[in-house]
């Protein structure tokens, strides 16, 4: 409830990058996040915990650069 009380009018672009062993963010809290903003993007990495940008910086770079680069194309 809270999180769509948050996430309810946000229209700005989303990128939500989520660590696949996070203990944190379950892929079904992240499924749920999507619903609320459908036009976010998701990018789940793989060998990353919850400190994405930590445990795999190139996989987290590659996701941010390739969503800037999607912005700058729309």
């Amino acid at each position: 409830e809270r999180m769509v009380d948050i996430t309810r009018g946000i229209r700005q672009p989303i990128l939500l990058v989520r660590g696949r062993l996070s203990e944190l963010v379950s892929e079904a809290a992240a499924r749920e996040f999507l619903q609320q903003l459908p036009h976010a993007r998701y990018v789940d990495v793989a060998d990353a915990r919850h400190m994405v940008a930590g445990d795999r910086n190139d996989a987290f770079t590659a996701a941010v650069l390739d969503f800037m680069a999607e912005l700058r194309a729309a």
